[in-house]
């Protein structure tokens, strides 16, 4: 009896769970009504029993299967990691068998790396690499033009040919929505990037050419035209000086007596900044103008770039051209300020000139709060000034009078030099002026030390040497005496 009853009760319960099941499987006919949070419903329903392994019979979501190698557990850590509850819609056909569950995982982290690198990583590794490009281009090139693209032109192809007859000519292109400013090397005959003094030369030449220079007008005559919002720029040599040519070489009396001369001229004009080089007659030079001016202050500032030496590029290459010219310096210079030429010896004398003015002695004007700047040099300095600011129709025929083929004036003579008015606009004019009654004097051809000035042109911090040592090559590592 209790067998029976056993049974019954068994069979009872064997109805109920097919009847369940088929219920089960009648409410997933549609496909896409079942989502992957069924699964999960399904996992809890059956964590009864540990050890039962879902078979083939067993769907999750239509065909998509787990079969005997996989455990409930591994594919209920799989899902979980994965929340594919969440974000993962598992389509039809995909079966899940053995280890491929890890090669899914793998090719799904794969597929959303690639998709990341796609949207992300390479279109701003390509825009980077796009830019870094395009600038290099740019650099190097200093002409490409690139609208969208890379491009990488030649300079040649917008600014024409750098040749000798384009030397010293600036062009403009816009690159990049930028302006620039590309200037044809003297030197190279190739195009560069334009300094700041060269582009300003292109300026300053332009108010050269509407100065007109031709000769000498009288300093105070310049000094005293000067309106109150103008500022005035001048560039003398120092007055007479002693005959060794040294740091230490000092004014002659004469030159003291020169140097008030001019300043009482200047009686009454505007306040007035003093500079002068590192030798120590271009200090007394001002002092004295600034005694003669009644200035109670006579001081001024030293400026190195005063000395005689700032046209010169190279000073290897200018102690071997004196030697294979057997020149004491006054030739050379000379001949380089009214001719051109040395390239490999001396800057261009447009841009050196210009960027004097506009690096140097204007800026220290400003500083000064001051309308007038007396700045005290040597001929050596101002000789290649005169060329340029008169177009070289004022020029020292030095290096014509060593081959008698000049008896005239061949030298800047003292308290002589040029004067830059400043205009409120920016703009400029030009003057060649004389504190004496003349701008030029007549140097001895015979002598080899004279009256005149510096015999060779020395770097900007100068070291005094004994004149007799002026020939040498040995000069190389010293520098002649000022002038």
């Amino acid at each position: 009896m209790k067998t029976n009853t056993l049974k019954f009760l068994a069979s009872a319960m064997l109805v109920s769970l097919f009847a369940a099941c088929g219920d089960s499987d009648s409410s997933s006919s549609n496909p896409s009504d079942v989502a992957v949070a069924d699964s999960v419903a399904i996992r809890d329903s059956i964590n009864w029993i540990d050890s039962v392994r879902y078979i083939d019979s067993v769907r999750v979501k239509d065909s998509l299967n787990i079969i005997d190698s996989v455990r409930y557990k591994t594919v209920k850590k799989y899902l979980d990691s994965l929340r594919i509850k969440d974000s993962l819609r598992i389509t039809d056909s995909l079966n899940i068998v053995d280890s491929v569950v890890t090669r899914i995982l793998d090719s799904l982290r794969i597929k959303d790396s690639v998709r990341v690198i796609d949207s992300i990583r390479y279109i701003d590794s390509t825009r980077y690499v796009d830019s870094t490009r395009y600038i290099d281009v740019t650099e190097y090139h200093d002409s490409a033009v690139a609208v969208d693209s890379i491009v990488t032109h030649e300079p040649e192809e917008y600014l024409g040919v750098c040749n000798a007859e384009h030397a010293g000519e600036i062009k403009d292109v816009t690159i990049n929505k930028e302006d620039r400013h590309y200037y044809c090397d003297v030197g190279t005959f190739l195009w560069r990037i334009a300094t700041k003094a060269e582009v300003m030369s292109v300026a300053n030449d332009a108010y050269v050419a509407q100065s007109h220079v031709v000769n000498f007008a009288p300093l105070d005559s310049v000094v005293h035209i000067l309106a109150p919002d103008e500022k005035l720029i001048v560039i003398l040599r120092h007055a007479e000086r002693e005959d060794d040519v040294t740091l230490a070489t000092p004014l002659t009396d004469e030159g003291k007596l020169q140097s008030q001369s001019v300043g009482q001229k200047l009686q009454g004009s505007a306040a007035m900044y003093y500079a002068g080089s590192q030798y120590i007659r271009t200090h007394q030079t001002y002092n004295n103008i600034a005694i003669g001016r009644l200035d109670v202050d006579t001081l001024g500032d030293t400026i190195p770039e005063l000395n005689e030496g700032w046209f010169t590029k190279d000073m290897m290459a200018y102690y071997m051209t004196l030697f294979s010219e057997n020149d004491d310096g006054r030739g050379v210079i000379t001949k380089w300020a009214a001719e051109g030429g040395y390239t490999d010896v001396f800057y261009d004398l447009s841009p050196r000139s210009s960027e004097l003015l506009e690096e140097i002695l204007i800026p220290k004007l400003e500083v000064s709060g001051k309308s007038i700047g007396m700045f005290i040099s040597h001929d050596v300095m101002i000789i290649p000034l005169l060329a340029y600011i008169s177009e070289r129709r004022i020029n020292m025929k030095y290096y014509l009078a060593v081959k008698g083929q000049w008896a005239g004036d061949n030298w800047l003579n003292y308290l002589a030099g040029i004067a830059v008015i400043l205009k409120p606009d920016g703009s400029k004019v030009f003057y060649a002026v004389r504190g004496l009654e003349s701008g030029t004097m007549k140097l001895p051809i015979d002598q080899g030390t004279d009256s005149g000035d510096s015999i060779a042109v020395s770097p900007a911090i100068a070291v005094p040497v004994e004149p007799d040592s002026i020939i040498s090559i040995e000069l190389v590592e010293s520098a002649p005496g000022g002038n």
